[in-house]
């Protein structure tokens, strides 16, 4: 899932968009791509700050998109994907504490769960 095309685009630095489904439709939210941390080939973790509207929805429904873009890729091209999947708000556990340590605002993890990685640029 997350192969290396993904991973290059997560070295540049852009904004990176999740958006959950909430009671009135979707809701964005965004943080730094160089905020996500890569777990494994299946998973990324980022801090939350605030996301109490992202919190409550997940609780609802975790199924979430991401949008992550570079504007000059591996290639030298633009490149863009949407990542989907579901996600969580975790926090008293070692990732939230290392997320912490690197960012003392961070009171959870997002934990997001990839199941399906869509090129949408490039």
């Amino acid at each position: 899932m997350l192969d290396a095309a993904v991973r290059a685009v997560l070295e540049s630095e852009g904004s990176a968009t999740f958006v959950t489904m909430g009671p009135e439709g979707p809701h964005l939210v965004a943080t730094w791509q160089s905020y996500l941390d890569v777990i494994d080939d299946h998973t990324l973790a980022f801090p939350a700050g605030g996301y109490r509207a992202t919190e409550a929805n997940l609780q609802r429904d975790p199924s979430v998109q991401m949008v992550i873009g570079s504007k000059g890729g591996p290639s030298g091209a633009a490149v863009g994907f949407r990542l989907s999947g579901t996600a969580e708000l975790r926090s008293g556990e070692a990732l939230h504490g290392r997320l912490k340590a690197a960012f003392p605002w961070c009171r959870a993890a997002v934990v997001m769960h990839v199941t399906k990685v869509e090129r949408v640029l490039g």
